[in-house]
């Protein structure tokens, strides 16, 4: 850390970052990046929190001055790393990898150019994946070429059928429950009518 940048600058610095944003300064930039085109509202939140970070980080170290630039940018780094590592699964879901590149990596000169009151030094190494995930954490939907796991279609089978054992099982018991109930009564109709003599 520079000096005179001090624990509670950190600490100040840092609460800017992790706060949500209800108005978006920096829109334009957003739309520049073609993240609306996707069909992912976590890629949308991510790009959207990545350049209103930006923003507010570069505005930030413009009126605090030079000292505060590697500080912004070492917690953008960090937070965009963790976002990255999270969204592509450390880099081994193919397809959500493409996406980033499409719309954070392959786009970021540009939205960087677009703040003309200058640009932060990071290095935000948004093209180099870490490839280091756990392999039963990944979701088989992750990359857009897998199909669904043949273990659903075989446990909905057991399931329907089950539950259609149960079915005719509960319908026999309680149909022949209700003929033996209805067989009584009328028996015991029959045998009142007969021990009813008629009166005259």
């Amino acid at each position: 850390m520079t000096p005179g940048v001090t624990g509670r600058d950190v600490k100040d610095v840092f609460k800017k970052f992790v706060n949500n944003y209800d108005i978006l300064e920096h829109s334009d930039k957003i739309i520049q990046t073609g993240v609306m085109e996707s069909n992912d509202p976590i890629l949308k939140s991510i790009v959207s929190h990545f350049i209103e970070k930006y923003g507010k980080a570069l505005k930030d170290s413009i009126e605090k001055g030079d000292e505060f630039e590697q500080l912004h940018c070492k917690y953008l780094e960090e937070w965009l790393g963790y976002m990255k590592y999270f969204y592509t699964l450390g880099g081994t879901c193919e397809f959500k990898k493409n996406l980033w590149i499409k719309y954070i990596h392959k786009p970021w000169r540009k939205v960087e150019s677009l703040f003309h009151i200058g640009n932060l030094a990071c290095n935000f190494n948004a093209d180099k994946f870490s490839s280091s995930f756990e392999s039963e954490f990944i979701n088989f939907s992750c990359n857009d070429n897998n199909i669904m796991s043949p273990i659903i279609p075989v446990s909905v089978g057991f399931a329907l059928f089950g539950i259609s054992l149960i079915c005719m099982f509960l319908y026999k018991e309680l149909s022949e429950n209700f003929l033996w109930n209805s067989d009584e009564n009328a028996e015991n109709n029959i045998n009142e009518l007969s021990y009813h003599p008629t009166r005259n």
